[in-house]
């Protein structure tokens, strides 16, 4: 009896201990995105998020650039919410594409209760650098350019001459 008496007390005490947790599901679309950021400018991607309130941490995983709002309040309960988040190009950085992925993840008591990663690839556009040096191929046209006006005008010259002569 004594042994039934404690086993009822050891659950009663993990029932008041325990925390009610709501069951949330998460969803966002679309599923992945391709986005084009200039180097000195930025850029806007829109989100839908279903079935979801509360709180989302916006991150990003393997593209090294930045994204703002990195925190969102959605109540998409009832419906969908449109979340737009913009990302910002490097000036620092060349042309280059990115693959990651956007990450919306959703705490609960500092543990994380919801998490989705979005596949992204990110067109990162640099202007070129301005070649300050002609390529050879011009600068031999350009010579032989030069020197065929050259031998033309002296050639005239020569020709005037005789004929004033």
């Amino acid at each position: 009896m004594k042994k039934v008496i404690a086993l009822v007390a050891v659950l009663v005490v993990i029932g008041l201990c325990a925390v009610p947790v709501a069951a949330q599901s998460l969803q966002i679309s679309p599923s992945s995105v391709e986005v084009d950021v200039p180097a000195g400018g930025s850029s806007e991607v829109e989100f839908f998020v279903f079935n979801f309130a509360g709180d989302l941490e916006i991150s990003l995983e393997d593209i090294p650039l930045m994204v703002t709002p990195q925190t969102v309040s959605v109540n998409a309960t009832g419906g969908n919410s449109r979340v737009v988040l913009t990302l910002y190009g490097d000036e620092t950085r060349g042309a280059e594409t990115y693959e990651g992925y956007i990450r919306f993840l959703s705490r609960t008591g500092g543990m994380v209760a919801v998490g989705i990663k979005v596949r992204a690839t990110i067109n990162h556009i640099a202007e070129e650098e301005v070649r300050r040096d002609l390529p050879l191929p011009l600068i031999i046209g350009i010579a032989a350019v030069v020197a065929i006006v050259i031998a033309a005008v002296l050639l005239r010259r020569r020709r005037f001459r005789r004929a004033s002569a």
